[in-house]
């Protein structure tokens, strides 16, 4: 509460900045905000900043930008369900959903298919009677809830150079998968349309 409630705080400025209708600064702060977090091992709330972050872009029509950091909110997810899963099983159950609907968003199915297996797995060990069939309407809740952002300005598909560095800094200091590996390759393949030297 502090920490939302804190005029210092860039979660706050970020939002600031979108009710104004501007989305690059609000971009900038809610990529702070996500960073500060992740330092502090608040994985949720670094998540929300990020997704924040990808809508701010994506409602820019910066949707290549936005695959980028839903990819990275989706990690985040993933990695605070296996952070809380000795201490919260409904906690961890609830981020693999927010991961699988993410990754979806970034255009990464087969680490959706990923994600809905660990989801299974872990729901089993609560409940033996859980299977697929409730596992895949549960999810399919959260796939189809996806907004396309089919109405935004996509002839803007180049991100600008402040923003193109912003997200590079961001993901290199951030961009770590559930295990500790780096998220480069993933990342490279949303980037494919974005030259070589700006990735």
């Amino acid at each position: 509460m502090d920490r939302i409630t804190n005029e210092s705080s860039p979660w706050l400025s970020a939002i600031k900045m979108e009710d104004e209708g501007d989305y690059l600064k609000a971009f900038i702060f809610y990529l702070k905000s996500s960073s500060e977090c992740i330092k502090q091992n608040s994985f949720v709330m670094a998540a929300l900043s990020c997704s924040c972050a990808a809508d701010c872009l994506a409602m820019d029509g910066n949707l290549i930008g936005a695959r980028q950091l839903y990819l990275q909110t989706a990690t985040l997810y993933e990695k605070n369900a296996v952070h809380v899963i000795g201490n919260s099983v409904r906690e961890a159950l609830w981020s693999y959903e927010e991961a699988y609907e993410y990754f979806n968003l970034a255009g990464e199915n087969n680490k959706a298919q990923q994600i809905y297996e660990k989801y299974v797995s872990l729901s089993r060990k609560i409940n033996p009677f859980f299977g697929e069939e409730e596992a895949m309407e549960s999810l399919r809740i959260r796939k189809t809830d996806i907004p396309l952002h089919s109405g935004v300005h996509t002839t803007n598909m180049q991100i600008s150079a402040d923003v193109d560095n912003a997200i590079s800094q961001f993901l290199d200091d951030t961009s770590v998968t559930s295990d500790g590996k780096s998220n480069t390759n993933l990342l490279q393949r949303i980037s494919h349309k974005i030259p070589e030297d700006k990735i």
